[in-house]
């Protein structure tokens, strides 16, 4: 991930565009917001693909004059691909600002975000715990901040916590005591079922300048997956649950009604075609997130194929509306049943699309590239 910093006077220059690891249950978000007063700062960030679905995050703000930023990142990196320990890598940026003193301390927050396992790992040196804004409300967590950097005051506290499925996990390069965080938390509160992209955007446009860099990091819920009755009457609850699902990841309104329009004619199919000639059987399906932020569907029946008439009239058009919306068709006729299979684009970043003005909120979404 390349380097997120303020520079010059007047204020924050334009983030690079950088990859982002790719991870099928964390979406990813990294926001640069204005500076109080103009000020210019040296806040960086990265983030550690750490595999099993689990990353590293880490802002921070400061840096030894001898120290390129970019040693910094690989020595945070290093230490959490070792050990998954945040506690571990603060102790290493610390030492590091211990043997290359300079007027100011420098300060950080580092977290391990386990995506399957919904817990967060995180721990804190003189910045402001993590954000945490979900369904259930928002909350500031506490219990493993700490001193700057660059004390060597020995070994750094370290708290876990539960994260819901649904819920941004944001961490701000600001200072504890900063004036404006709590405008941006009520702002993340209020809107917290807005995709992670979105919440960036309003994060940065709440005018605090409390938070040159941003990073988020919203849990995916676990894939969809049952086997049901070929009944009609059970379509309408599988509508409702895979809606609430897609507010939970986080999906646009775009790709919400893509996904249920496809979804819909798929297993409406398995449902009202494939047993016409033979007692009522049953049909499987499974919604997930792939790493590149596509979303996957498969939907399979064990009774009979029916191609679709010459002419289908309103309806019988459902597999030409799936392979005009959806990417990765395949279609699996056999002696065994029917199963279709799709996959729904990842939303597009609109912000990163735009042209760069001094200000803005810039984001890149998970599923971009490895981190290096």
């Amino acid at each position: 991930m390349s380097e997120v910093s303020s520079g010059g006077e007047g204020g924050l220059s334009p983030l690079p565009r950088f990859p982002m690891p790719q991870c099928g249950r964390i979406a990813l978000a990294a926001v640069e917001a204005p500076g109080r007063d103009g000020a210019a700062r040296r806040a960086w960030a990265e983030v550690v693909a750490l595999g099993d679905d689990r990353v590293g995050l880490v802002v921070a703000d400061g840096a030894p004059r001898a120290v390129p930023v970019v040693q910094l990142r690989r020595l945070v990196a290093e230490a959490l691909r070792a050990q998954h320990s945040p506690a571990r890598a603060l102790e290493a940026l610390d030492q590091c600002f211990s043997q290359h003193p300079g007027p100011s301390a420098g300060t950080a927050l580092c977290a391990v975000l386990d995506g399957g396992a919904g817990v967060l790992l995180w721990s804190g040196a003189g910045l402001s715990a993590p954000l945490v804004v979900g369904p259930d409300g928002r909350r500031l967590l506490a219990g493993a901040g700490g001193l700057g950097l660059g004390r060597a005051v020995g070994p750094f506290g370290q708290a876990e916590v539960a994260v819901e499925a649904g819920a941004t996990v944001v961490l701000a390069a600001r200072g504890a005591d900063d004036d404006g965080f709590d405008e941006l938390a009520a702002a993340a509160a209020v809107h917290h079922e807005l995709a992670p992209d979105d919440l960036a955007a309003l994060l940065a446009d709440t005018g605090s300048g409390a938070a040159p860099v941003l990073l988020l990091a919203r849990l995916i819920p676990a894939p969809l997956a049952e086997r049901l009755p070929a009944d009609p009457r059970r379509l309408p609850a599988l509508r409702r649950r895979l809606g609430t699902w897609s507010a939970l990841a986080g999906l646009s309104d775009d790709t919400t009604a893509d996904l249920q329009l496809m979804f819909s004619e798929a297993a409406t199919n398995s449902v009202e075609h494939a047993y016409r000639d033979a007692p009522v059987g049953e049909f499987v399906y499974s919604v997930r997130r792939r790493e590149d932020g596509g979303i996957r569907v498969e939907v399979q029946d064990f009774g009979r194929w029916r191609p679709p008439p010459a002419d289908p009239g309103y309806r019988g058009r459902g597999l030409a509306v799936i392979h005009k919306l959806a990417d990765e068709v395949t279609l699996e006729v056999g002696e065994s049943g029917t199963r279709v299979a799709f996959t729904v684009p990842g939303d597009p970043p609109p912000l990163a699309q735009r042209r760069a003005v001094p200000g803005p909120a810039h984001w890149w979404p998970a599923g971009s590239g490895d981190a290096r």
